[in-house]
């Protein structure tokens, strides 16, 4: 929340401010300046033979005074919006420069170390995307778990999912999920998790999605980096919309009134 504010005021608010200030105190003059050179002849016949920045002085004090509340509001308009513009380009610079800061961490993190120091409030081992293990068949509710725990990274301050771990930090792979794929290798599991991130969740949430994948003992393990969804995420499920928080080391399910409450402090 904290953040959020902080984020409206110095990419928003102080840009508009700031830039209504030049646009009084610098383009207004420049304007001037130019003004007084393209109408030299007329100016010097109206004022008698007057600098250019006695000229400029004197129309600047003329406009702070009021005696031109159209001139100094359009420039004082033009300056917020230039501002503005600037802080917004600002602001996607620095989130993306943040995002970028948050995946190399992560990637400097060993996976072997991340596994051994167990499951927490931003790493969450998870065995399998499709294949159930314990059947020996293919359940499409193990997707769903994918999904719930993704969203719920999303929707706090994001972490690490590493599929082809079992919950007691055992490294089980995802090679039992490839005969499931369409292609049966890294590439194609890849594809099925960003499909299902896709058709679930909305295409647009790919992006908080980074999957990387490491040979550990002999297996291939998925780890997926999830970053911080700059808005709420929700998880499609049997024509249900469900949104999901990482609270702790778990991930639960929030209900109506619990959802719109942390989203109107999260995103306001």
């Amino acid at each position: 929340m904290r953040r959020i504010y902080a984020d409206w005021m110095i990419y928003l608010v102080l840009p508009l401010l700031l830039g209504g200030l030049v646009g009084i105190l610098v383009l207004l003059p420049v304007n001037e300046f130019a003004d007084f050179h393209e109408h030299n002849d007329y100016y010097r016949g109206l004022y008698g033979d007057i600098s250019v920045s006695h000229f400029v002085t004197l129309r600047m004090e003329e406009a702070l005074r009021g005696d031109a509340p159209r001139k100094l509001a359009f420039y004082a308009m033009l300056g917020g919006i230039l501002g503005l513009l600037t802080g917004l380009l600002y602001g996607a610079v620095n989130r993306r420069t943040r995002k970028i800061e948050q995946l190399q961490t992560a990637l400097e993190q060993d996976v072997a170390a991340l596994i051994a120091g167990g499951e927490s409030g931003n790493v969450e081992f998870k065995s399998s995307l499709r294949w159930d293990l314990k059947k020996g068949e293919r359940n499409r509710a193990l997707e769903g778990v994918i999904l719930k725990t993704l969203a719920g990274f999303m929707n706090s301050e994001g972490g690490t999912l590493l599929i082809g771990v079992a919950d007691d930090g055992g490294v089980v792979g995802i090679e039992h999920d490839y005969p499931t794929l369409k292609k049966k290798d890294s590439d194609g599991f890849e594809v099925a998790l960003m499909t299902l991130v896709a058709n679930k969740m909305g295409t647009a949430n790919c992006r908080l999605v980074h999957p990387i994948f490491y040979e550990l003992t002999g297996h291939t393990i998925c780890r997926v980096i999830v970053s911080a969804a700059p808005h709420p995420v929700f998880v499609t499920h049997e024509g249900t919309r469900k949104f999901y928080l990482r609270t702790g080391g778990s991930t639960r399910e929030m209900d109506i009134e619990q959802a719109i409450e942390f989203i109107a402090t999260r995103w306001p």
